[in-house]
């Protein structure tokens, strides 16, 4: 009985551990909650970034670590264009 209840306490601290761990933003729902929040900078209205952002399932802090990241890489720029671009070609509305 004693081994049943160790198993079920280190099962049960191993889930909260695994649904804990925080999520990554991609660079497409970057660009859907930029598309959304349409400033040229977080800061500005901090309040409409959170409340976009928790949409999507993130936070304002990690909105703002992706938006400091996509300025400084002109790579992570460059691609973050190429995905708006194929959103405006007429095969993909």
């Amino acid at each position: 009985m004693r081994l049943l209840s160790v198993l079920m306490i280190i099962m049960l601290v191993s889930t909260l551990g695994v649904s804990c761990k925080k999520k990554e933003m991609t660079l497409e729902d970057y660009a859907k909650i930029e598309l959304e929040v349409n400033l040229p900078d977080p800061a500005l209205d901090e309040a409409k970034v959170k409340e976009v952002a928790g949409k999507y399932g993130y936070n304002y802090a990690q909105y703002k670590e992706m938006f400091d990241k996509v300025q400084k890489d002109p790579a992570l720029k460059e691609k973050l264009g190429e995905m708006r671009l194929q959103e405006q070609k007429p095969e993909n509305r």
